[in-house]
C-alpha cells in the first residue's frame, strides 16, 4: 500500500514537468490531475483519498505547490458584536496563489450563522470597506441580524482559483447582546450610618458593539435608604472622575440611621436593543 501511495505522490510532484517558466504560465488544473491519475483502476479508487469535492483538497495528501490558493489568516472586527443589524462587522482575509492574484476566481464567506447569506463575496478593490485594492487582503462588511442567539458563531471562508482549486479556512464571531459590567465598587467600602459620609458608586460598563448604544446605567440604593434607580454617569459630573472612560459613577450620601451590616447595591445596565446586565457591589455599614 505504501509503495502505491508513494507512486501517487511522485506523479503529483511531476505534473509540472515543463520548465519553471512554462509552469508559471499554465498551472495544473484539478481536471488535468484527474485525467492523469484515472488511467489505472487503482488510482480511480484512490482519487477519493486525494481530492474532496466539498473542500477542494486534503492538504495532508497532496503537494499543493503550483496548484492551490491559500488563506493565510482571517480576522473579524469587532470580535464581539450585538445582534442589532447595525453594528458593522468587518471580515478580512489574506489570500495568495502560486500563479498570482490574477488567478484568484473569488473569495466567499458563509455568514448564515449570523443571519446573513451563505455565499457572501469578499472584495479586494479598495471599496466597500476594503482598505487597498489588489493587495491580496479581501474584505467583507456586514452586521449580525436581529434574533441571532448569543454565543460564538463559526464563519467559514473559501477561496477558489481559475484552475479549479479551492481552499477553506474559518474564524469565529462572538455574538453578545448584553452589556458587560466589571470593576463595580463603592468607595469607601465601609461607612458609618451617620448621614455624613459621601459614597462614590462606580462601575465599568462596556457595550457589545457601539458604546453610544448604552441606554441607561442605574444603581439600586434602597439598602442604604435611597432610591431604587439612581442614575450613574460617564460625563465628568455627579462624582464621575473622567468623561468617556466607560466608568459610570454617582456620588451619594447614605441615609442617617441605616441599619448596620453588609449591604448589596445592584448596578443595572441596559442598551438600545434590549440587552441587560446586572452587577453587585458590597458595602459595609457600621
Amino acid at each position: 500500500m505504501k509503495k502505491y501511495l508513494l507512486l501517487l505522490i511522485i506523479i503529483l510532484l511531476n505534473f509540472n514537468y515543463a520548465s519553471a517558466e512554462e509552469a508559471k504560465e499554465k498551472a495544473v488544473t484539478r481536471a488535468e490531475v484527474i485525467d492523469k491519475i484515472s488511467a489505472a483502476d487503482f488510482f480511480k479508487k484512490k482519487i477519493g483519498d486525494l481530492l474532496s469535492w466539498s473542500i477542494g483538497y486534503d492538504i495532508t495528501k497532496i503537494n499543493r505547490t503550483n496548484l492551490a490558493p491559500t488563506l493565510s489568516w482571517i480576522n473579524v472586527v469587532p470580535g464581539k458584536t450585538p445582534p442589532d443589524d447595525r453594528t458593522i462587522v468587518t471580515l478580512t482575509t489574506k489570500v495568495s496563489d502560486p500563479s498570482g492574484l490574477d488567478n484568484i476566481k473569488g473569495v466567499r464567506a458563509d455568514m448564515s450563522s449570523i443571519g446573513k447569506l451563505p455565499n457572501m463575496m469578499l472584495v479586494d478593490n479598495g471599496l466597500w470597506g476594503d482598505t487597498k485594492a489588489n493587495d491580496g487582503i479581501f474584505t467583507l462588511q456586514t452586521s449580525v441580524s436581529y434574533g441571532v442567539a448569543n454565543g460564538a458563531k463559526e464563519i467559514p471562508v473559501a477561496v477558489s482559483n481559475k484552475s479549479g482549486w479551492v481552499a477553506i479556512n474559518k474564524t469565529k464571531l462572538d455574538v453578545e447582546s448584553n452589556p458587560i459590567i466589571s470593576e463595580a465598587q463603592a468607595t469607601p467600602s465601609s461607612i458609618h450610618a451617620d448621614g455624613l459620609a459621601t459614597l462614590l458608586i462606580s462601575a465599568k460598563v462596556e457595550n457589545s458593539g457601539r458604546q453610544e448604544d448604552l441606554k441607561e446605567i442605574t444603581v439600586n440604593l434602597t439598602s442604604i435608604g435611597l432610591e431604587s434607580n439612581v442614575r450613574m454617569w460617564d460625563n465628568g459630573t455627579h462624582g464621575d472622575v473622567k468623561a468617556g472612560d466607560k466608568i459610570f459613577s454617582v456620588s451619594v450620601i447614605p441615609k442617617a440611621g441605616t441599619s448596620p451590616g453588609e449591604k448589596k447595591l445592584i448596578v443595572s445596565a441596559t442598551n438600545m436593543f434590549g440587552g441587560k446586565s446586572e452587577g453587585e457591589i458590597s458595602l459595609v455599614v457600621q
